[in-house]
């Protein structure tokens, strides 16, 4: 004690300005210190603060002053205990009110490395304050005390800027969670045609729904191969690609993430279809996307639509990104797949078998159809010669049983279906 007694002699400058932190903190300062100290600290607090938000605004924004305040000052305060009875530096000795005001920044979205910076800065500013209270102490004791404090202040920086990372961290996840399980619980509301205010979607999602939306879904093959983090950038460069002005993103599990992009005018078709060509493929990210909707319910329609493209992904006949308006009759078709392929089955009869070369006759007829019944149409597509597509066209109308001119669109139907599903 007899070394540091100079801490006992500290006295403000002027009248010390009014506390800002609780009356406990106070009086657990007062009893050790006295009120010279502690008006030194209140004081030095109050130009500490000022110091640091000059450098770093994020902690002045607006109703983050008076909180952050509190939190310099009881630090303050705490740092003068620490300095005159040398307790053992743990995580205990960070005060709590620079715990909540750390938890504030966190929900105010500060990045960590900002309030690690006030950290340093406080550290710093107080270390010089220090330092010139101690230039007026006999040498002996300057030079005894100046390593002491400086050697101690570095410990009690090092301890605090460790325990706000750790909480700043749970804190987030804490936050995250939350707001995430709200946000989730207004999109489940409105994928359900549930009446969602506007104005609660807004003030909860940041997300206008009077918009133009398209939804996105976007996947990794499992929940270790890419970071949640990975799928918002994904969706974020879509949004940009396609000129959106908003982007809602919420997470539908560790490896899916549904996102929406909005216009306040409905964008060109062109806008959309050229993503895959604007935005690089990701592996092993996949993404699904619905058709342009308007309001609440093009909103939910559109995610409606990017599940059922989802679902046709899944079936392989697509690339990275797969856009519901390539395979919204595929999707129609196969939404109720067992009456699919019985209607498939009916259909086809003997031309639905597995064969390889009954396969072969299948889709030289798909193609066929498909071309307007040209035999030199199909053969481009097919890459063989005229003859043999007409001469397979022979083969699969003699297993159908019937002229290809009876149920030609229930002809063609069963035939995409066993193209998507496979044989029944």
């Amino acid at each position: 004690m007899s070394g540091s007694s100079w801490l006992l002699r500290l006295v403000p400058s002027a009248a010390p300005p009014e506390p800002v932190c609780s009356p406990e903190t106070l009086a657990a300062a007062r009893a050790p210190l006295g009120p010279g100290p502690v008006g030194w600290a209140v004081e030095t607090a109050r130009d500490m603060t000022a110091h640091i938000v000059r450098q770093v605004p994020e902690h002045g924004g607006p109703g983050a002053y008076p909180p952050f305040h509190r939190a310099v000052e009881a630090t303050v305060l705490q740092a003068l205990r620490g300095l005159l009875t040398e307790p053992e530096p743990t995580g205990a000795l960070v005060v709590p009110e620079a715990v909540a005001g750390n938890a504030e920044l966190v929900r105010r979205n500060v990045p960590l490395e900002r309030v690690l910076r006030g950290v340093r800065l406080g550290h710093a500013y107080l270390h010089g304050r220090l330092m010139e209270a101690l230039d007026k102490e006999p040498d002996d004791v300057r030079i005894q005390e100046s390593h002491r404090v400086s050697e101690l202040l570095f410990v009690y920086a090092d301890v605090q800027a460790s325990r706000l990372a750790e909480e700043y961290v749970a804190e987030r996840d804490r936050w995250r969670r939350g707001r995430e399980a709200v946000r989730r619980r207004i999109v489940d509301d409105l994928l359900a045609g549930r009446v969602v205010g506007g104005a609660v979607a807004a003030r909860t999602l940041g997300y206008e729904l009077a918009r133009h939306h398209a939804a996105f879904i976007v996947t990794a093959g499992s929940s270790d191969a890419c970071s949640p983090d990975e799928l918002r950038l994904l969706a974020a460069e879509l949004g940009r690609a396609a000129g959106a002005e908003n982007l809602l993103t919420v997470a539908a599990g560790s490896a899916e993430l549904w996102a929406w992009a909005c216009w306040s005018a409905a964008p060109p078709r062109d806008a959309l279809t050229r993503l895959p060509r604007l935005v690089p493929e990701r592996r092993p990210l996949r993404a699904a996307l619905g058709p342009v909707g308007y309001g609440a319910e093009g909103f939910r329609r559109s995610h409606r639509g990017a599940r059922e493209a989802r679902r046709m992904d899944r079936l392989g006949h697509t690339g990275w990104l797969c856009d519901y308006a390539d395979v919204s009759t595929a999707a129609l078709l196969t939404a109720d797949v067992e009456h699919a392929r019985w209607f498939a089955a009916r259909v086809l009869g003997e031309l639905g078998g597995e064969d390889p070369r009954v396969r072969e006759l299948r889709e030289t007829l798909r193609v066929y159809l498909a071309e307007g019944r040209s035999p030199q149409g199909a053969a481009e597509r097919l890459f063989v010669a005229r003859n043999t597509v007409t001469y397979r066209v022979r083969r699969a109308e003699r297993l159908l049983g019937r002229p290809l001119e009876q149920d030609a669109l229930e002809l063609r139907m069963a035939l995409e279906i066993v193209r998507l599903l496979g044989p029944g």
